[in-house]
């Protein structure tokens, strides 16, 4: 003991001598179990490893053997066997194939039959008068003050028309069929049965230039309507016509007929 050093000082530096070892002591096991733990780990891992680099090597050594105990004659068989068994999945994909490709293509084939029967029910709709229709033509205006046009006049005037290429017809805003019929009265022309007032505007959907031709054309309509009386025509191309649907009469004796 240093003989200026007091008891109480020694004693303060002896306990944190000794903290101070424990301390160190704490961390050196801490220290230690860490290690331990590290290799215990990659022991752990090593063994693994090995036995799956073992487990390996065995399954290759009984493949080896099992093909090295088969015959030159066994092993052409199961090759054979294999190419065959190849070549029968790839006929199968072949098979899977042309029947993909046969499907898409009945597909098309009944779509198409289908838009072809829809645009021809739609034809056969407007020209039946069984739906308004719409676009270009032509607008035949006639003046018969005099009354003098007979119905023969304008059954001619509808059968030029239809020869011009008209797919729609209407006479005072009404739609033209194939039942239609014209007659006369009273000094009236009746469409229908209904008096078609004077001052008859016809309207006709199809190509405006035909339709103009067939009316204007020597010895026509419009050639022949001049030398009656009192009548005028005017006639006129037009890139929107639109006409309406036919009136359904009804039936009076008939009734449709319920499928099964």
């Amino acid at each position: 003991m240093s003989p200026n050093r007091k008891p109480k000082d020694t004693l303060v530096h002896l306990r944190e001598e000794s903290v101070r070892r424990i301390v160190e002591s704490e961390k050196a096991v801490e220290r230690s179990f860490h290690e331990g733990r590290l290799l215990a780990s990659l022991a752990v891992g090593l063994l693994l490893v090995g036995f799956l680099l073992i487990a390996q090597w065995r399954g290759n050594q009984t493949l080896t053997r099992e093909l090295d105990r088969q015959s030159d004659q066994d092993l052409a068989v199961m090759i054979q066997d294999m190419t065959t068994e190849n070549a029968g999945l790839r006929d199968e994909v072949m098979r899977l194939q042309v029947r993909i490709i046969d499907a898409e293509r009945s597909t098309k084939d009944t779509s198409d039959v289908l838009n072809e029967a829809a645009e021809e029910l739609h034809a056969l709709k407007l020209t039946a008068g069984f739906e308004a229709a719409e676009g270009p033509g032509c607008r035949v205006r006639i003046e018969d003050p005099e009354h003098v046009l007979l119905a023969q006049d304008f059954v001619a005037l509808v059968h030029e028309l239809r020869g011009g290429g008209a797919e729609a017809i209407a006479v005072n805003g009404r739609r033209v069929t194939a039942t239609t019929g014209f007659s006369e009265g009273d000094g009236w022309v009746f469409m229908g049965g209904t008096a078609l007032n004077s001052g008859y505007l016809v309207e006709a959907i199809g190509d405006p230039a035909s339709l103009d031709q067939a009316l204007t054309m020597p010895g026509g309509l419009q050639s022949r309507f001049a030398t009656f009386p009192g009548v005028t025509t005017e006639i006129r191309r037009a890139e929107t016509v639109s006409v309406a649907a036919a009136v359904d009469a009804g039936m009076v004796y008939g009734r449709p007929v319920e499928g099964e």
